[in-house]
């Protein structure tokens, strides 16, 4: 039996991490009852058997991990700005809709500006005809996705022309004057939009700003190098702590990766076991409407095709969609609220997690019964433990 934290009562012996991991695992309880435990705990077993696992840390809480390899945004970690479309880059700064087609268009003349003609400059598109620049987006392939995009706000009015409106017009154009209307109508979100790219949590998060002197290395090309070999007893942690105060933000960056990382897995040799921890899942979940377009909902529906399992946290199951929760074949249930959140995690019988004590749990593995166990901190916890709050 492979001894780990978590032991069983009744003299059951320890949980397998084998088994506790070998498919998504919900990790479940209010505040202070024993979440961050069990998941050191897990972090520090499949650290010793040498998984490789993967960590989304959105307040960077876990860069203190012992044996951890650490990308923090902004320090030693970019995310590349021209894997993004108009959608995401409007999502991630939280302005309108209406402006999508205009970022996606913006982009795409800038990324000719500076991988086809070789100047990092504004394209103005009046009086260009339409098909030199067809010509030229023809010429874009997955090589040139790079461009400037600190001029990305004002490429997007370049982008908002018209013909002009009496027989002067040539349809031949991409366009002879600015839309004077459109641009009013959507000058608020345009100008949230910039001051969003601008502001110096973006200008970090892109590699535009600079922290610090070290190399910055691409977060893509961090993941790939996790996503293809052994781990050598480290765990990766992806500090994303430069946007807590942006949640909208770290739940689309947070979604972006993970979709990142379940398309290169599924279309690699996934031969290699991948855990992917996000602590507080909650957060950073969309409403329901959106929920089969996040990162977290598509690899815990999918992840198994590429060997990837989740283990996520929450302080409620509440807190979860149901047709996410429904994913989750292992639990780890700490003390809860009420007996509404039992009834969601079909606990049944004489078992009510409202009575648990910090650190006793109740463990659920695939269709096995519920059964009742304390966590242990790891040893190196119980001496770093003032780094940690529990």
């Amino acid at each position: 039996m492979d001894e780990f934290a978590i032991n069983l009562a009744d003299h059951q012996g320890p949980v397998a991490v084998q088994q506790l991991t070998k498919h998504h695992l919900l990790i479940t309880g209010q505040t202070g009852s024993g979440k961050t435990t069990t998941t050191l705990a897990l972090l520090s077993k499949l650290q010793a058997k040498n998984v490789t696992t993967i960590v989304f840390d959105p307040t960077g809480e876990y860069t203190q991990l012992p044996n951890a390899t650490v990308y923090r945004l902004g320090d030693n970690a970019y995310f590349d700005v021209g894997r993004m479309n108009g959608e995401q880059l409007v999502r991630l700064t939280g302005t309108q809709n209406e402006l999508i087609p205009f970022v996606n268009r913006a982009i795409a003349s800038l990324q000719i500006m500076q991988n086809i003609i070789g100047k990092q400059q504004l394209m103005t598109k009046i009086n260009i005809p339409i098909k030199d620049y067809q010509e030229k987006l023809l010429q874009l392939g997955t090589w040139s996705k790079g461009y400037p995009v600190q001029l990305l706000p004002q490429q997007i009015i370049e982008e908002m022309i018209i013909p002009f409106t009496d027989e002067r017009a040539d349809y031949s154009l991409m366009g002879q004057q600015y839309d004077r209307q459109l641009i009013r109508n959507l000058w608020f979100g345009i100008s949230q939009f910039r001051e969003k790219m601008m502001g110096q949590e973006f200008r970090t998060l892109f590699g535009i700003r600079r922290t610090s002197k070290k190399p910055l290395i691409e977060l893509g090309y961090v993941l790939q190098m996790f996503l293809n070999q052994a781990s050598l007893h480290k765990t990766l942690v992806i500090d994303l702590s430069i946007l807590k105060h942006y949640e909208d933000c770290q739940r689309e960056l947070i979604s972006m990766l993970l979709k990142q990382v379940l398309n290169y897995r599924l279309h690699h040799n996934p031969t290699l076991p991948v855990k992917i921890v996000i602590d507080e899942a909650h957060r950073y979940l969309p409403n329901e409407d959106r929920l089969f377009k996040n990162g977290i909902f598509q690899i815990a529906r999918e992840g198994r095709k590429g060997n990837l399992s989740l283990i996520l946290t929450t302080q409620s199951p509440l807190d979860l969609p149901n047709r996410l929760r429904s994913q989750f074949a292992n639990l780890v249930i700490h003390h809860l609220a009420d007996s509404e959140e039992e009834r969601t995690l079909n606990l049944k019988g004489k078992q009510t997690a409202t009575d648990l004590k910090v650190g006793e749990a109740f463990v659920k593995i695939g269709l096995e019964p519920f059964k009742k166990a304390q966590v242990n901190m790891p040893g190196w916890y119980r001496k770093e433990n003032a780094a940690w709050h529990i």
